[in-house]
């Protein structure tokens, strides 16, 4: 029995760290405090480590075997020998972490500068424009919005960070003023639930991790609840759920096929078809929310 426990106790922080991340899934999909936002982050990045480490003991153990007794054994991630593929494991954890903050800020700035935006107006209706957020237009054909941070420098603060929230110029043009002011409002929810810093950087990191398919599913999965509460943050901003359930529904009429981003999605919350079926189950639940006790009273 001593050496059966000895055989397995290696084995018990791993199955600790999933157990508390399943219940840390678990909140997450039910609470709203940015707080388990940022306990997801370290989630990720501690599954980060275990899934880079994993593939250098891999390519340490070598031949085409090497995955099948790493599964079937997993216990040789933990055998002392293999201590240098942690060290490894570590600081290339570090350096994918590191390169996916960095292409998201590149990435960012760099549409500013291709797409050069102009400032625009902040709705009245919406209340004072939040600190540190500017609302810009840029030309495109496609009916589109997305917001997202960048680091800043300046006297008051040795590194700050500006928000920025980016409508199209199709978009302004098809949607009638309540319709933008909830988009708007959408993407203000993404930025007050910290998604414009967090959210974003989860999804470069899934595309540059492309070996997990765990961590895909987590950046997914994380998306598209974020995508729910900044609906419902725009509902409760406005009083009028049914305006952006109309504002998606026209993204989903009059745009093409969709389109990816290294570090930014649109509207619709995830750039690909799988998108535009979640958008569609979106426009449900704002439409189920609008005929809620919370919405029937008061509305515009």
């Amino acid at each position: 029995m001593a050496a059966a426990y000895f055989g397995v106790w290696p084995l018990l922080p791993v199955v600790l760290w999933l157990a508390s991340g399943a219940g840390l899934l678990v909140a997450f999909r039910k609470a709203t405090s940015p707080v388990l936002l940022r306990l997801a982050a370290s989630f990720v990045a501690l599954w980060a480590l275990l899934a880079t480490t994993a593939l250098v003991t891999v390519l340490s153990l070598g031949g085409p075997g090497a995955v099948g007794r790493l599964l079937a054994d997993p216990e040789i991630l933990f055998d002392a020998s293999h201590g240098i593929d942690w060290v490894i494991g570590g600081l290339g954890t570090v350096a994918l972490l590191t390169l996916a903050f960095s292409l998201n800020q590149i990435v960012g700035r760099g549409m500013l500068f291709l797409l050069g935006p102009e400032p625009r107006p902040w709705p009245e209706r919406l209340g004072p424009a939040p600190e540190r957020t500017r609302l810009l237009a840029f030309r495109s054909q496609r009916l589109d919005a997305f917001s997202f941070t960048l680091l800043t420098t300046d006297r008051r603060h040795l590194v700050g960070r500006v928000e920025m929230i980016l409508l199209s110029e199709a978009l302004l043009a098809r949607l009638s003023a309540e319709e933008t002011e909830a988009v708007i409002a959408h993407e203000l929810g993404h930025i007050r639930d910290l998604d414009a810093r967090y959210v974003t950087f989860f999804r470069t990191l899934s595309r540059m991790m492309r070996w997990d398919p765990v961590l895909a599913y987590l950046a997914w999965a994380i998306s598209r609840r974020e995508e729910y509460r900044a609906d419902l943050a725009s509902a409760r901003t406005t009083r009028n759920p049914q305006a952006l359930a109309r504002a998606l529904l026209k993204v989903l009429e009059e745009n093409g096929p969709p389109a990816r981003s290294a570090a930014v999605v649109g509207l619709l919350g995830i750039g690909d078809h799988r998108g535009r079926r979640e958008a569609l189950l979106r426009i449900e639940r704002l439409l189920d929310l609008a005929e809620s006790p919370e919405f029937r009273a008061g509305r515009r």
